[in-house]
């Protein structure tokens, strides 16, 4: 099986019927909107293209009165004159353009930029349940890939639209004054035209939305590859990945020459019809000629303005193509932006100080899908500056009921209260500030290292830098280094040992001066001496204040001041180790279990005190 087929299904699934075209225009719409704060260049913009239109008007208009003024009779008196006012008319044209052009540009870069800052601060506002049902690929494609096809659009749609309006109106006003009954052959092939656009405007706008969608699962899907790129190598799936990437390439390819096939059937047909409405006012003109009723230089005239018109109609073409990929783009985009925030400050919610930092969790029920509960009526107390341990298989909802305590996810039914007070009369950012949490997986991000462990506080001074990683107990390690504490880490601390990542996250949690810690499975990359002198840092460090340990060593759950087990999703035992241990329950068969296999050293067991 392709490692591409969930994607490749997926893809199959996407309808290319055409979409509400109701729908479109109601982006459109959203998209404008974000055009309010630059209302003046909007108007100043429009200003110039109805005189840039005006200007575009003039040179045929002087050319065809030196046909008739100059040439015609022989008269070089006037030509002098005429030539400058087409050269004036020429040069105003190119600055009005210059201008549009120039601050459609800053328009069009301030919209993005404004709808970039509500795409991202939204994604930030999202719950843990979001960012585990999405892929970093397809959210960085919207707010990337996405995005160029609406800035290209935002570059040029009002000068598109102002061009159609005022240029096509200026035409016909000037056509109409020259023979009113010869509009008639400019307006004949209007309703053919305008039916060959809506035709490929329906027929691609599907397209274009289905190929937005494949490329952000491109993009998803090459990340994958590259950060999985050690697994591809180290299993020889080099040739398969390949293969995977050029069938979603194929797909993409396939659609692209659809959509293209189709406007090319269509899209000439505006100038071709056009053409052949020239061709009837030169039969029709002649005559005009003829009868002394039309100048020569009026006949190129007419022929010229309708010659110009093909212009609008071209734009009006290109700018139906470009608004079916901007507003499919913008689309995914406001999705995501719709989409609310799973975690929501109360109405009554306030920045509540942590004082003593007691943790109570009274019949709390959580789960990821409703009706599959992860945890199941939990009920204890963690007292001010207890240190407790979390023991349980994989899949048993440790991770999660840590994770409850922040409000990365929300319970189901039941109560959490910190100091007495329900988590929820919080402000989320405030409680967050207080309740520092060292992750399972690290990550550190591109920059120095006193830069990542001073994340969480931007405005922390060296001192209090070192102070965290001497608590780490990594400051050692950082002051050997060439350049201290300015070091680069490299993109996800790639430079680093998974011990030294692991002991620069924690300094990361401590310089917040946490009132509650939460350390998930944070020891395991670390040796059994440095894991000590942590866990010596972290009781001097936090003494007064409350530690939750998701761990499996012998040592952090010995040294706990009680010891929490859950299995299935409900704490099943509860008690300091010696209490536990008295029960001879399943806390005594894991560490005896554990401690046999430390003590087997090089026949199959952990020497190092791991499980």
């Amino acid at each position: 099986m392709s490692v591409a087929k969930p994607i490749l299904d997926y893809i199959d699934t996407i309808p290319e019927k055409p979409k509400d075209l109701l729908n479109q225009l109601r982006v459109f719409r959203r998209i404008l909107k974000y055009h309010k704060p630059y209302i003046h260049l909007v108007v100043f913009i429009t200003a110039l293209a109805a005189l840039r239109s005006f200007l575009f008007l003039l040179e045929p208009l002087y050319t065809s009165q030196i046909i008739d003024k100059v040439i015609t009779p022989g008269n070089l008196a006037p030509l002098l004159g005429l030539l400058r006012n087409i050269l004036f008319a020429v040069v105003g044209f190119a600055i009005c353009d210059f201008f549009i052009r120039y601050l459609n540009g800053i328009m069009a870069q301030s919209v993005i930029g404004d709808m970039r800052k509500e795409y991202y601060q939204s994604v930030q506002e999202k719950s843990f349940t979001f960012l585990d049902n999405s892929t970093v690929g397809d959210l960085t494609s919207r707010a990337t890939q996405d995005m160029q096809f609406v800035d290209t659009f935002m570059r040029t749609w009002l000068s598109v639209v102002t061009n159609i309006v005022f240029t096509t109106g200026f035409i016909f006003w000037a056509m109409y004054s020259i023979k009113p009954i010869m509009c008639l052959f400019a307006l004949l092939p209007m309703p053919l035209i305008f039916y060959f656009q809506a035709k490929s405007f329906q027929s691609t706008m599907p397209l274009f939305r289905k190929m937005q969608l494949i490329l952000g699962k491109v993009g998803a899907y090459v990340q994958q590859n590259i950060l999985g790129m050690k697994n591809i190598r180290i299993f020889q799936m080099e040739d398969e990945m390949t293969e995977g990437n050029e069938e979603i390439g194929d797909k993409f390819l396939n659609l692209a020459i659809r959509a293209g096939r189709i406007q090319s059937m269509y899209m000439p047909t505006a100038p071709n019809l056009l053409t052949l409405a020239i061709a009837l006012v030169y039969v029709y003109g002649t005559n005009l000629i003829l009868g002394a009723a039309l100048t020569l230089g009026g006949i190129l005239l007419y022929a010229r303005y309708m010659m110009r018109m093909s212009g609008p109609l071209t734009d009006f073409a290109m700018f139906s193509g470009a608004m079916i990929n901007a507003t499919s783009a913008a689309e995914r985009m406001f999705n995501v932006i719709d989409l609310p925030g799973d975690i929501q400050n109360a109405p009554d919610a306030k920045n509540i100080t942590i004082e003593k930092g007691e943790v109570e969790f009274r019949n709390v029920t959580f789960g990821y899908v409703t009706g599959k509960p992860v945890l199941q009526n939990i009920s204890f107390i963690a007292k001010s500056g207890e240190k407790i341990a979390i023991l349980g298989a994989t899949g048993t909802g440790k991770t999660s009921l840590m994770y409850l305590i922040p409000r990365f996810y929300d319970i189901n039914s039941g109560e959490i209260l910190i100091d007495g007070i329900d988590i929820k009369k919080f402000d989320v950012s405030s409680l967050r500030r207080q309740v520092g949490v060292v992750l399972q997986d690290v990550f550190l991000f591109s920059g120095t290292i006193k830069s990542n462990i001073a994340f969480g506080k931007s405005d922390a001074t060296l001192d209090e830098v070192k102070a965290a990683a001497k608590s780490a107990r990594i400051d050692d390690f950082i002051e050997s280094l060439p350049d201290g504490y300015d070091t680069p880490v490299g993109e996800r601390g790639i430079t680093l040992s998974g011990g030294q990542k692991q002991r620069l996250t924690i300094a990361r949690a401590l310089i917040t001066n946490p009132r509650i810690l939460i350390l998930d499975d944070s020891l395991s990359f670390v040796d059994a001496k440095t894991e000590q002198e942590i866990q010596e840092a972290i009781d001097t460090a936090l003494k007064g204040r409350t530690c939750f340990i998701i761990a499996q060593r012998l040592s952090t759950i010995k040294n706990a001041d009680r010891i929490m087990v859950l299995d299935r999703g409900a704490i099943v035992e509860f008690g300091t180790h010696a209490e536990l241990m008295a029960k001879g329950q399943i806390y005594k068969k894991i560490y005896e279990t554990q401690l046999l296999e430390k003590n087997v050293d090089g026949k199959g067991g952990l020497s190092d005190g791991t499980a």
